[in-house]
């Protein structure tokens, strides 16, 4: 199962890294950059509005609380509730807000972006269901087939010179298609259901999914207020050098984070305390021993495979890149500890240790950023990724010290 969370993650990487080059030396850090604006409002739209409903159902169809179906329904009704506010709420106030000062073109292509508010959220959900059912298989192959699209409509888009606003609607297209394939895998394996939600199925989903969602929202300003600061304060093209350096170091994360996602309803599902912490400590091994071999080859060749992959318009981004890889083993390990906390039934201990990150993140990004600019975004960046790594592992303790297994 990890050897082919480890292929999928390897396939999906090739086909964004391949798509991240194509975008580059298309748009330039300028338009990288705007590229960049134009998803990230509505993607952040669409996460804070889940209400976590995907991951309450994968724990509840993991764990075999409730019946699978009605749960199913009743998180599809009020995710469809929750994704058509969302877009009301992206398109009227968020992406005006963002892009008031942007050419036509880059508006264009924001309200283009807003499809992926309901794309995001029903596919997310979707592909959460197929994990609750154990179907890795059709989840890692489904992740790699949306990679896969993005980068070939980048292909077209490049083709046809069709500028910003095509990039933008190969991402949607993406998305697009990772919502109707993840929905025909799970009618296939008989999980797709329609009908009428009940109170009975709902209430635990949604008790369940409020309580998971205070540390995933933190979690998600956590891994986004850094381009807001710099889409606030900084120009377009900081914020493309700042995107193309991510790419690489997140690339890394993809790692520790494919891992955990494979693990963690097959850790979930283990009967016993002790077996359940051998689990996650092998987890951890393995995650921390390759993302940290990986950093260490990227660290020393930063400067040429930035020059080799996006070009030389990006090479100012080989510093942020360095920066970045010093925060990227503590962010893996978070990965690992965020899975040990739920599977021991504590959610709200991933929010307290998140929003200490997330204040102690933006005070760093509000001193660093008017003076240093990308280049302060990465040192805050790194620095608050070894903050709350140290918390996390402080709040595992318990599980990671356990034998018996």
């Amino acid at each position: 199962m990890i050897f082919g969370a480890l292929l999928g993650t390897a396939a999906t990487q090739a086909a964004n890294l391949a798509t991240a080059m194509i975008v580059a030396r298309a748009l330039l850090p300028e338009g990288r950059g705007d590229l960049q604006l134009v998803v990230l409002w509505p993607m952040l739209a669409a996460q804070i509005a889940s209400l976590s409903l995907n991951e309450a159902l994968l724990v509840l169809t993991a764990s075999g609380s409730g019946d699978r179906r009605r749960s199913f329904a009743a998180g599809l009704w009020i995710t469809l509730v929750l994704a058509l506010l969302a877009a009301i709420v992206a398109g009227f106030w968020l992406a005006p807000s963002a892009l008031a000062l942007r050419p036509n073109d880059v508006k264009e292509a924001g309200r283009l972006c807003l499809w992926l508010v309901p794309a995001t959220m029903l596919s997310t959900f979707f592909l959460d269901a197929l994990r609750g059912r154990l179907d890795h298989r059709g989840w890692t192959v489904l992740r790699t087939v949306q990679a896969l699209a993005y980068l070939a409509g980048t292909l077209v888009a490049w083709h046809l010179g069709s500028g910003l606003v095509g990039f933008a609607l190969a991402f949607v297209a993406s998305h697009g298609l990772a919502l109707a394939t993840s929905g025909l895998r799970l009618a296939a394996l008989g999980g797709f259901a329609v009908e009428v939600p009940d109170k009975a199925a709902a209430a635990p989903l949604v008790s369940l999914g409020l309580r998971l969602h205070t540390g995933f929202v933190i979690q998600v300003l956590g891994g986004r207020v850094d381009q807001i600061a710099i889409a606030i304060l900084l120009d377009p093209a900081s914020l493309g050098l700042y995107a193309a350096a991510m790419t690489l170091v997140l690339g890394l994360l993809q790692l520790a984070q494919s891992v955990s996602q494979a693990m963690f309803p097959r850790v979930l599902a283990l009967p016993e305390r002790p077996a359940k912490a051998r689990q996650v400590r092998r987890t951890l091994a393995l995650v921390l021993g390759g993302v940290a071999i990986a950093a260490i080859l990227m660290f020393a060749l930063a400067e040429i495979v930035i020059r080799l992959l996006f070009g030389a318009a990006f090479a100012p981004a080989a510093d942020l890149v360095r920066l970045l890889l010093i925060g990227i083993v503590p962010h893996a390990s978070r990965e690992v500890f965020m899975l040990a906390l739920k599977v021991e039934g504590r959610p709200l201990a991933i929010g307290r240790a998140e929003a200490m990150s997330l204040g102690f993140f933006a005070g760093l990004l509000a001193l660093l950023v008017p003076r240093y600019g990308a280049v302060g975004t990465a040192v805050a960046y790194a620095a608050t990724q070894w903050l709350v790594a140290g918390i996390m592992a402080w709040q595992c303790r318990g599980l990671l010290t356990l034998r018996g297994g």
